[in-house]
């Protein structure tokens, strides 16, 4: 298991890091018990479907791109935001791209290490 995150601003380019390298532990190992995510078709989503979700663009050779992030952190809590862009091969062979700017809380958990609470890759866009 990676070092947990000690400073929230070392959480998007860990995660970009772990997905953009094909390492599943690692992006789970980044995101905290109870995790959920609005999808970009506005579904809201639970750990094992996120599982799910980046098992499937890991194997579609995903390749994620955040920004500069914005990040606003009070004791054990952080709101991140940046500009993504994730390119993967779909089922059907296909190359898509997807561009967004995020609006993501973390939070701190009992070992110190930040990991992602609830993950909103569309922000206020969708």
């Amino acid at each position: 298991m990676p070092t947990p995150i000690t400073d929230p601003v070392q959480l998007p380019p860990a995660f970009e890091k772990a997905m953009n390298s094909g390492k599943l532990d690692e992006v789970l190992s980044l995101l905290a018990p109870g995790v959920v995510m609005r999808t970009v078709t506005g579904e809201t989503v639970t750990r094992q479907t996120l599982r799910d979700y980046a098992a499937g663009s890991i194997a579609g050779n995903a390749q994620l791109c955040n920004g500069p992030s914005r990040v606003v952190a009070g004791d054990d809590i952080a709101f991140i935001s940046e500009e993504w862009t994730l390119e993967v091969t779909g089922p059907d062979g296909n190359r898509k791209k997807a561009t967004g700017t995020s609006a993501h809380v973390a939070r701190r958990g009992q070992d110190g290490g930040w990991r992602m609470a609830i993950l909103n890759p569309l922000g206020t866009a969708a």
